[in-house]
């Protein structure tokens, strides 16, 4: 009798403390997380709305992307950006460690939210980058039927084109390195919007804002019925102010891969040879906006290999995606492709270490050997440490791996690129990653900030985040994810750790 007393007891009790809901403190931090993110929304669309600044690229015209075109200082918008990320990252993991200690938003709140705000920021004006306006000028060039793999966007300034003319200094040089894909849905922005750059930039972003949806739609598709998963797709990928800034109001092409990768994963769900066949080509498909989403047929391959058929139609669907797609385009596509491999951007983490080392000319060929044993290394560890990807969805807990492992050590990252992370790890279960890899997005994300210009007159502010921040905090801050990640891998303490109402292990 006495050994069956405590059993009752404690199942008696976590039944009356999930009856009771989540504590008191845990109720506010949600509250208090999803406030702080609205606030980081609010202000990214503030910087949008003041219109052409340090943050904000001039594309001209009268009509959509509306703004107010005030001039706003420099500091002003840099400042408001560094908020917005700061802020909007905190507000993340708050709602996130309030949502495994059993806090629930009102049913409906997240997707409404999700809804309004897409719809708001994509009929504002590109923040945070210049990358919008180079899609349109290489959409341009093959509207008016040149090669965006050859013809670089100066021949379109240099002709007086009303597009060109707003070209990115920056890349006037440099023909497209996107892939195929990429290239035809810049082609159909500028013929939707002709010839104006303000026209192509609408067009662009309400499909970036669309294909985000249809992204959020099919995470939640794949979340099921659980409701705290569902929250958490929503926290990670609808909500999330680092995807919000980046792939809706930067209308980053990432998101467009992103729709392809997680539509794979839906379709691969279902099982069978036709499922294998689709979601080879859809993945093939995201390869073919930007190659380094490639990486995630490391799961799909995984989740199809007890089937050889599935496997190998897989194979054959992400092979003809790949090679119909570059074979309408001359072999300059891939040549592009192939020479930005070895590039570099301001949130290396290696270039910091050979700095230190004082090499020269060999410093790459080390960040190459340093970022493959790495990358390797934290590959093997998240295969072996990761908790057990959800029900029905084995393709998810390795792809997010070899994904992961890419995007922790490639001398060449940068934050948007995490639209091909933030969608696997959304449907993982919650863990020690979540917090590490928000803190990275934020970090990185800071590093580009303003991003459409150079601040006119230097600051004290200013010469720090150019001579400390950029070269030396945000890399270090880099190498010390990855030594974390390393670190958590090789101790085995990837799973959960979260503990339900009640004290019972969350998830069990």
């Amino acid at each position: 009798m006495p050994t069956t007393v405590g059993p009752v007891l404690r199942s008696t009790m976590t039944e009356r403390a999930r009856a009771a809901g989540p504590p008191r403190r845990t109720r506010l931090a949600g509250g208090a997380g999803l406030g702080l993110i609205g606030a980081a929304v609010a202000v990214m669309a503030v910087i949008a709305l003041l219109g052409p600044s340090a943050a904000v690229p001039d594309v001209g015209g009268d009509g959509p992307p509306w703004s107010l075109r005030v001039a706003p200082a420099d500091m002003l918008v840099l400042q408001l950006g560094w908020a917005a990320m700061i802020v909007g990252g905190l507000g993340l993991a708050v709602a996130l460690w309030a949502l495994r200690r059993g806090w629930r938003p009102r049913p409906g709140l997240l997707p409404a939210a999700t809804v309004i705000t897409v719809a708001v920021l994509a009929l504002l004006p590109p923040a945070g980058s210049t990358d919008v306006l180079n899609y349109a000028v290489y959409g341009r060039i093959a509207a008016l039927g040149g090669d965006p793999y050859v013809t670089a966007p100066m021949w379109l300034h240099e002709i007086g084109d009303p597009v060109g003319r707003y070209a990115p200094l920056a890349w006037r040089h440099a023909p497209t390195v996107y892939g195929p894909l990429a290239t035809w849905a810049q082609l159909a922005a500028s013929r939707l919007g002709g010839a104006s750059m303000a026209g192509t930039i609408i067009v662009l972003k309400l499909a970036a804002g669309l294909a985000f949806l249809l992204s959020a739609l099919m995470l939640d598709r794949l979340a099921g019925r659980d409701r705290e998963r569902r929250i958490r797709v929503h926290l990670l990928w609808s909500l999330n102010p680092l995807m919000l800034w980046h792939v809706v109001l930067g209308a980053h092409i990432d998101g467009l891969g992103a729709v392809f990768l997680v539509a794979a994963i839906l379709v691969l769900r279902r099982g069978g040879v036709l499922a294998g066949l689709v979601a080879g080509a859809l993945l093939g498909a995201a390869a073919a906006v930007k190659a380094p989403f490639i990486l995630a047929g490391a799961g799909l391959a995984w989740a199809a290999r007890r089937s050889a058929g599935t496997f190998l139609a897989m194979l054959m669907g992400v092979a003809a995606a790949l090679v119909g797609a570059y074979a309408t385009q001359g072999p300059e596509a891939l040549g592009n492709l192939m020479g930005k491999i070895g590039s570099h951007a301001l949130a290396d983490p290696w270039r910091v270490v050979t700095d230190a080392m004082g090499l020269g000319m060999e410093a790459s060929t080390l960040e190459g050997q340093l970022a493959l044993g790495a990358a390797f290394l934290i590959g093997v560890l998240l295969c072996r440490g990761l908790p057990p990807g959800p029900p029905g969805l084995d393709s998810v807990r390795p792809a997010l791996a070899w994904c992961l492992c890419w995007l922790l050590t490639s001398p060449m990252q940068h934050p948007w690129y995490d639209a091909l992370l933030f969608p696997l790890l959304a449907l993982m279960p919650a863990g020690r990653l979540d917090g590490l890899l928000i803190a990275r997005g934020v970090l990185a994300s800071l590093i580009y900030l303003p991003g459409a210009a150079v601040i006119a007159r230097p600051t004290p502010f200013t010469q720090w985040v150019a001579e400390t921040y950029r070269p030396w905090v945000a890399p270090l801050a880099a190498d010390l994810v990855i030594l974390c990640v390393i670190g958590l891998g090789i101790a085995g303490a990837f799973r959960p750790g979260a503990r339900a109402p009640g004290g019972e292990p969350a998830g069990r």
